[in-house]
C-alpha cells in the first residue's frame, strides 16, 4: 500500500514523466510499470501521450485517495520519511 501511495505522491507533485516517477518513488523500472498498471486499472492514474512520449497524471480518484492516506497518516502522528 505504502508504495501505490508512493507512486501517487510522486505523481501528485508533479512527476508526469515514467523515469521522473520511478527516482521519486525509489522503484526499479519492471516494479514501477507492474505498480502504475494496477493504478491505471484502478482508475487513479491516467495516462496521456504528448509528442510519442507516455506521462502519467492523477484522476480526482486518485486525488482523493492520496489525500485519504496523508490525512491517516497526519492522524497517526506518522512523520512523511
Amino acid at each position: 500500500m505504502e508504495t501505490y501511495c508512493d507512486i501517487l505522491r510522486a505523481i501528485g507533485a508533479g512527476a508526469e514523466k515514467p523515469t521522473h516517477i520511478m527516482y521519486k518513488a525509489n522503484l526499479s523500472w519492471t516494479v514501477m510499470q507492474g505498480y502504475i498498471k494496477t493504478l491505471e486499472s484502478q482508475g487513479l492514474v491516467l495516462p496521456k501521450e504528448d509528442d510519442g512520449k507516455k506521462l502519467y497524471h492523477l484522476s480526482d480518484k486518485g486525488y482523493q485517495l492520496l489525500n485519504q492516506f496523508l490525512s491517516i497518516r497526519e492522524d497517526l502522528n506518522l512523520s512523511p520519511e
